[in-house]
């Protein structure tokens, strides 16, 4: 079978012909790239990077031997069967096609979950994304709008926040008493966000693209009786990462939440992969594994 493989920490992957696992339970259609497939690719995976060489890929849409249409979050996938925990199998919603089933997945289901589940955001609140002009933060603006809350996106490239934000800043400009922050970012960017949070701001935390580190002040967190949540997809029960999964698929599906999204065939992952490293491909980049 074919399977896109990276040889060496810091390399490009490529197709190669490799032996099928002998227990394979899903023909794989379309895989995607994401962030965290380049962290591992270049060794800074905070957990844990695999022996070369590997089969890339975290998220697959497929179907098992008995015809189910599923999307899956696992490693090694980006090939055109893999073996999966029958565990980690999610139903796809009918009327879906794959590549915005998977645009819901990793991307869209981190910022959908990171508002509707870990800030269990409200009408009531002011939902400030930073990094919004991203596939996560994009699914983040447009869940709280989903949710009926004011939405502010801020990014360094404004044009690229969804048009479903009530409104859109630079990283530069005074960001607002926000009640809620969805930040994908970290470093500086935080640090103002949290400064100028309402009283009880639920702060979620979910990346680092503007740095690793942030100082916090003590009186930030005492005075406004702020909530600072870490979060992973990874670390999200399965159970809400399939009921949040199949949500964000209707939504999709029904024109609520829109996904910008470009497909590579299999053959010219290397081309994928060089665009999703450089940090900025401003679309969800889909692989077409099949045909």
């Amino acid at each position: 079978m074919r399977a896109a493989r990276l040889h060496e920490l810091g390399g490009t992957p490529r197709v190669d012909d490799v032996p099928a696992p002998a227990e394979a339970n899903l023909e794989v259609t379309t895989s995607a790239l994401n962030p965290v497939d380049i962290s591992i690719g270049s060794g800074r995976f905070y957990g844990g990077v695999p022996d070369t060489p590997y089969v890339i890929g975290s998220e697959a849409v497929g179907r098992t031997p008995d015809g189910r249409r599923v999307w899956c979050y696992d490693r090694g996938v980006m090939a055109e069967r893999a073996t999966v925990d029958a565990e980690l199998l999610v139903d796809v919603p009918d009327g879906i096609d794959d590549a915005t089933a998977i645009a819901c997945g990793i991307a869209g289901l981190t910022g959908w979950l990171a508002v509707t589940w870990r800030a269990a955001a409200t009408a009531e609140d002011t939902v400030l994304v930073l990094g919004a002009s991203g596939s996560v933060g994009a699914a983040a603006v447009q869940a709280a709008k989903v949710l009926g809350a004011r939405a502010v996106g801020a990014a360094r490239n404004v044009d690229a926040i969804p048009r479903a934000a009530d409104e859109a800043l630079s990283l530069d400009d005074d960001l607002p008493a926000a009640t809620v922050v969805i930040d994908a970012l970290w470093g500086e960017p935080a640090e103002r966000a949290l400064a100028a949070a309402a009283r009880g701001v639920r702060f979620v935390q979910l990346g680092q693209s503007a740095g690793a580190n942030a100082t916090v002040q003590s009186a930030w967190l005492r005075g406004k009786f702020a909530h600072l949540l870490g979060y992973s997809l990874g670390a999200s029960p399965p159970d809400v990462r399939a009921r949040g999964y199949r949500e964000l698929c209707e939504h999709a599906r029904d024109g609520r939440v829109h996904f910008d999204v470009e497909s590579y065939p299999l053959g010219r992952i290397d081309e994928a992969w060089t665009r999703q490293a450089s940090g900025s491909p401003r679309a969800k980049l889909v692989i077409t594994v099949a045909g």
